[in-house]
């Protein structure tokens, strides 16, 4: 494992890998190529978070500001309601959708070319107790936009399959997440809930048929999962709550690879990314790196999360529906 330069974000093009940093305020965008970095455009404000890369061109949620940036110029292409912010990103049905995060109404907005967008549907739409939008995916194969929404709502996980206004719910409950990783037939979601301690559940298309997995982490008293990908047979969980990166086989083990402490609240900016064979995870402050061979040592050690029976959880869960 080993560290390169200060990072909120990152993305990854061309096998560039572009950094934003924030810089006393500023955000700085920067691209790091081989083994040199070179800063491209500075913009005033926080948080600074590298979204997607499309047309050539990067997509930065800069404050509540969306900005395109090109060469060495930034241009603002969309606001978000005051103080909200832009958290997510997906390519689907050949256009770019972006997710706002915040106090509602929260949108999801969508563009054939970075430079216009127009609002798809609000949260409040969706379920009108939500406050915000979680995440936003497609699934591929069925052509489906995917998206989570909280807090102390019903509806916690809503789809459209016409990827414009039309959403349906596809799951009501208790259990709330953020990411979900589209793995095959398999949507797997993050857990991001103060009933439970943490856990997954996993949607299985084919039969439409959903299961949960419960998690708790040592010495803590959740696991939030901001982020859930796949690097090689490995899932590479990313908790915001304790700042952590996690690795698992079965996805009911999940075995520690990096923790940070400094941060006693949920860390949104936890993240991880795969580049030639290696996984780059971000902390919200630097990029951690790791290997197979990482990850195979910290399967050597207890694992950090590990199954529970929700017997009391299940109950609190029951009467807030």
């Amino acid at each position: 494992m080993k560290f390169v330069a200060p990072a909120m974000s990152i993305t990854i093009a061309d096998n560039n890998i572009y950094i934003t940093s924030d810089n006393a305020g500023l955000c700085k965008i920067s691209r790091f190529k081989g083994h040199s970095v070179e800063d491209i455009v500075l913009i005033q404000g926080t948080p600074c978070v590298a979204v997607r890369f499309s047309f050539d061109s990067l997509l930065v949620s800069v404050g509540e500001t969306l900005y395109v940036v090109s060469g060495n110029e930034a241009r603002p292409v969309l606001k978000a309601r005051s103080g909200n912010w832009f958290w997510h990103s997906v390519e689907g049905c050949g256009n770019v959708f972006v997710q706002e995060y915040g106090e509602p109404p929260t949108g999801i907005y969508v563009s054939e070319d970075l430079m216009h967008f127009r609002r798809v549907v609000t949260n409040n739409a969706i379920d009108p107790l939500s406050k915000h939008f979680h995440y936003i995916t497609f699934d591929e194969m069925r052509e489906l936009l995917v998206t989570t929404l909280g807090d102390g709502n019903v509806v916690r996980v809503a789809v459209s399959s016409n990827c414009d206004s039309t959403w349906k719910p596809l799951y009501k409950g208790p259990w709330q997440f953020v990411p979900v990783l589209i793995d095959g037939n398999m949507w797997i979601l993050g857990f991001d809930s103060s009933i439970a301690r943490g856990g997954l559940a996993i949607y299985n298309t084919e039969v439409d048929k959903r299961s949960f997995v419960f998690l708790k982490a040592n010495g803590y008293r959740y696991a939030q999962f901001t982020s859930i990908t796949k690097f090689d047979n490995y899932y590479i969980g990313c908790l915001g709550y304790p700042t952590a990166i996690v690795a698992s086989k079965d996805m009911l083990h999940w075995h520690l690879l990096y923790l940070d402490n400094t941060f006693t609240r949920y860390n949104h900016f936890v993240n991880a990314s795969v580049w030639r064979g290696r996984i780059i995870c971000i902390r919200g402050k630097e990029l951690p790196i790791f290997y197979s061979r990482d990850i195979e040592e910290a399967f050597k050690k207890k694992p950090f999360l590990v199954p529970y029976k929700p017997y009391f959880d299940k109950i609190r869960g029951l009467h807030l529906q």
